[in-house]
């Protein structure tokens, strides 16, 4: 016991390190936040359409007052996947809790894998530096931001993982893409960014670019199921066609000030300078930066490291307002919203550069000094940043839930609201309206995802026609009788008009899957495929070479 102890010493202390720096998450009750009581939103509508048999997660069926939304089409999946599983033993709450606490943790246990080839002192000390990034606290105590958190966590592993790729004369592994696809699940802004991170990364070591692009290529491949719709169907939401309806990238640009410093706040990002939260690199950070950029320039020019720095001073200025050219050619790019986004990339990347200096470093105590020294300046810049605002009692609690209760998880309503539908908020005291015809409705059931009813549509002068009260969205299906495919269209307000064929029918109203998803469900089975097979080569070739021996 105590030679494993020994063993894991450090791993432990960087375990123990990170809990004390957001302990104060284990405090009973939620706190505010800006997104902090979506997520519960998310994590209970998760659940309640797993229960249903809705996999993989796309409709959100009690949100918009129970019309309807693409929730998890567009919104990064596995949090709440992970969430609502969690939830069942522990609670909306701790189960978020607990992902925050263990992605921010598992960020640093990454970092020092990756750095601890140079050795552990290197490993360490990349791991406390980006462990104490004020970013990081910022996501977790003033944004809450569940997706972002739990992607950046993972981004060490995605780095460690293409490390081991890179070895001379390894093959590609089952468990490579592993890394880079989850982040892709994680959060789809910051994972596609990070994705083009590593894709240029790659390009930097012709060895093992073959091995690294198939990898890429399935990791997109194990995500596609999320990925493809979200970006091929995005033009079926209104805030596609109405972008004034959403954030603006244009107003959320920073000044190289507010990155040196800003004050610490707990507000929003606003446009103009004078934002209610921080975006600061972090004074630590920004000078082990600028070592480490001198460091490869003086001594270690290797394509890798240049592609380093390229990738900071890159990150830095698609921040800055300068860059609005690129912004304003790039639709893709600007789904990002927040330009000041890209923090995430320097709180990467400053361990890497900062593991250049400490080479140059040769006396062994005096480069303990030196990371001792920044350390301790790392820490008490964030020292005060480590508590949300305000934890909420039970009745601040409850006003705040009950505020948005089933009405929206994002901060405009418009943002993942089908195309057809209308911008006001809508109620609903029924499932289905007759507009026109002589006809009653019998044996009526329903549920978020489905609405079965018997029709009786008797000969009339008017065309009959029924309006279902369900957010119009072309996953939705009709079938009559169990036999037959009928056709629906949107209404004037973006809801379901079906037209009943005349007679004693039976109608079933199902959310299923658009084409794009289901082309995108067949990639992702695919490429997990790819895996098993992958492990099964893997497996016999270890195995082969086990009785050469």
């Amino acid at each position: 016991m105590k030679s494993l102890l020994r063993k894991y010493s450090i791993q432990l202390g960087i375990v123990f390190f990170g809990l004390f720096l957001v302990s104060s998450l284990f405090k009973s009750g939620w706190y505010l936040s800006h997104d902090g009581i979506f997520h519960i939103y998310r994590t209970e509508e998760a659940l309640s359409m797993l229960k249903l048999g809705h996999f993989p997660l796309r409709w959100a069926g009690n949100f918009d007052q129970g019309f309807g939304i693409p929730l998890f089409s567009f919104v990064y999946p596995l949090p709440y996947y992970l969430s609502s599983i969690l939830s069942v033993a522990i609670g909306a709450m701790w189960s978020l809790k607990a992902i925050t606490i263990t992605s921010y943790i598992f960020g640093g246990l990454g970092m020092y894998l990756l750095l601890s080839s140079r050795g552990k002192s290197f490993g360490l000390f990349g791991a406390l530096i980006f462990l104490l990034t004020p970013y990081q606290f910022l996501n977790i105590f003033v944004r809450g931001t569940l997706g972002e958190t739990l992607a950046i966590g993972l981004m060490p592993w995605v780095l460690y993982s293409y490390q081991n790729l890179k070895k001379i004369n390894n093959k590609l592994r089952w468990y490579h893409p592993l890394p880079l696809a989850v982040v892709l699940l994680a959060h789809n802004f910051l994972g596609i960014l990070f994705a083009a991170f590593m894709f240029g990364y790659m390009l930097t070591d012709k060895a093992s670019l073959k091995r690294a692009l198939a990898s890429l290529l399935i990791s997109f491949g194990i995500s596609a199921f999320f990925i493809i719709p979200m970006i091929t169907q995005k033009n079926l939401l209104y805030s596609f066609e109405y972008k004034d309806l959403t954030f603006r990238y244009d107003q959320h640009f920073v000044t190289l000030k507010q990155l040196l410093y800003s004050k610490w706040d707990y507000w929003y990002s606003v446009p103009g300078e004078n934002d209610g939260m921080s975006f600061q690199l972090g004074i630590a950070q920004i000078i082990l930066a600028i070592l480490g950029i001198l460091s490869i320039i003086l001594s270690s020019r290797t394509p890798d490291n240049l592609y380093l720095i390229l990738a900071y001073l890159g990150t830095i200025y698609l921040m800055h307002g300068k860059s609005y050219f690129i912004w304003n050619s790039l639709p893709l790019l600007q789904s990002v919203q927040f330009p000041w986004r890209f923090l995430f990339m320097p709180l990467i990347l400053t361990p890497l550069l900062s593991a250049t200096v400490l080479n140059l470093i040769k006396p062994k105590k005096l480069r303990y000094c030196f990371m001792l020294l920044f350390v301790i300046l790392a820490f008490a810049n964030i020292r005060n940043y480590r508590n949300p605002q305000q934890f909420l009692d039970n009745k601040e609690y409850t006003d705040l839930y009950r505020l948005y209760y089933n009405k929206t998880s994002t901060t405009f309503r418009t943002e993942i609201l089908p195309k057809w539908s209308v911008p006001h908020e809508r109620y609903k005291t029924d499932e289905i309206l007759v507009n026109s015809g002589n006809m009653t409705i019998d044996a009526l059931t329903h549920d978020p995802l489905k609405i079965n009813v018997t029709i009786n549509n008797k000969p009339d002068t008017s065309e009959g026609r029924v309006t279902i009260l369900r957010n119009y969205y072309p996953g939705w299906v009709v079938t009559m009788d169990d036999k037959k495919t009928i056709p629906i269209e949107p209404t004037q307000d973006g809801m379901i008009m079906l037209k009943p064929e005349l007679g004693v029918h039976n109608y079933e109203i199902k959310m299923s899957s658009t084409p794009v998803e289901l082309f995108s469900n067949t990639v992702s089975l695919l490429s997990v495929l790819t895996l098993g097979y992958l492990w099964y080569t893997n497996k016999k070739s270890l195995t082969s070479k086990a009785k050469s021996k």
